[in-house]
């Protein structure tokens, strides 16, 4: 149990020495409008995903609605 502290404790100071405590940076315009581009490519490449893909994913719901189907019929 004091060997769990002193490591929680040797872990945390080291934690404060290593972080900063003051950030001087800032985001420039480019930033955000790199942001945007990766949320344009993302939902993008979501689209072309379920376009070509929508097949698959179809016949995983009609299955079980197919299997429901023959189940009532017996």
């Amino acid at each position: 149990m004091i060997i769990k502290a002193i490591k929680l404790t040797i872990i945390l100071f080291l934690t404060f020495i290593i972080i900063p405590k003051e950030a001087k940076a800032y985001l420039d315009p480019g930033s955000g409008s790199y942001l945007i581009q990766v949320l344009v490519a993302a939902v993008a490449g979501g689209g072309i995903l379920l376009k070509t893909q929508w097949h698959k994913i179809k016949n995983i719901f009609n299955k079980d609605k197919g299997q429901e189907k023959k189940d009532d019929k017996k």
